[in-house]
């Protein structure tokens, strides 16, 4: 594990430096590609990072309200920086709202957008994943094998490397056909099905302390995968049949 990189005086925290990264890979990504379908890589930086800031604000917010109980005696604390004093979905659903504000607001066609920060996404998901494979989180299950990393003195699966691989192939496959040129909607759908089909893979890999089980033994991560997966497969279907 590498929980902090230490650069000479410094111990810099991976986990939020991680996170930078891939904030900035999945904008370059994105901007290339949006480039690529004939639209302002600029708007897709923008409406990241606006995106961004509302969510990270969003999401501490939402954790100083859940747990205002802890916060009225210390309101310091609320503008102090704790990577942990975040909730992620409120986080989420801001973020997106803002971004998507941001491509109505412009009227850039939604369709294309899509198709441009998908391969970007999953760049920032490879990212994350090895990230979290230095700061010891979603450990995988034990193994023997001879690839196996130590993590809390066990031998476990690398599932987060195999994530990322999944996530940095399925991204190429989405370049490739950003770059072919290929029909409006195919390249999001594909990068969704792709993921969608990781996840219900590799999931079994991962310890099962750190997924949640549901439906008699899958797993939720697995479940939603194949749904996910399920209805790309349906709309590239849709778009196959089109003639126009």
């Amino acid at each position: 594990m590498l929980p902090v990189i230490q650069l000479g005086p410094l111990s810099l925290p991976t986990g939020p430096l991680a996170l930078l990264l891939a904030v900035w890979a999945a904008l370059a990504v994105g901007a290339w590609a949006a480039r690529r379908e004939g639209l302002n890589g600029d708007d897709i930086y923008n409406a990241g990072l606006y995106g961004l800031v509302a969510g990270l604000v969003a999401a501490r917010l939402a954790h100083v309200i859940v747990y205002w109980d802890a916060y009225r005696t210390q309101l310091l604390e609320i503008f102090g920086f704790n990577q942990r004093a975040f909730l992620l979905w409120p986080g989420v659903i801001v973020a997106l709202a803002v971004a998507g504000w941001y491509v109505y607001r412009h009227r850039l066609p939604l369709v294309k957008v899509l198709d441009a920060i998908a391969p970007g996404v999953l760049v920032g998901i490879a990212i994350a994943d090895v990230a979290a494979l230095l700061t010891g989180r979603n450990a995988g299950a034990p193994t023997n094998l001879p690839w196996a990393v130590s993590l809390w003195g066990v031998p476990r699966h690398p599932v987060q490397i195999y994530e990322a691989l999944a996530a940095l192939a399925v991204a190429a496959l989405a370049l490739w056909m950003i770059a072919r040129g290929s029909r409006p909607g195919s390249a999001a759908l594909v990068a969704l099905c792709g993921y969608g089909l990781s996840r219900w893979l590799l999931e079994p890999f991962r310890a099962p302390e750190a997924s949640v089980t549901v439906l008699g033994g899958l797993r939720l991560a697995q479940v939603v995968g194949l749904a996910v997966a399920l209805i790309a497969l349906w709309g590239l279907g849709r778009l196959a049949s089109r003639t126009d």
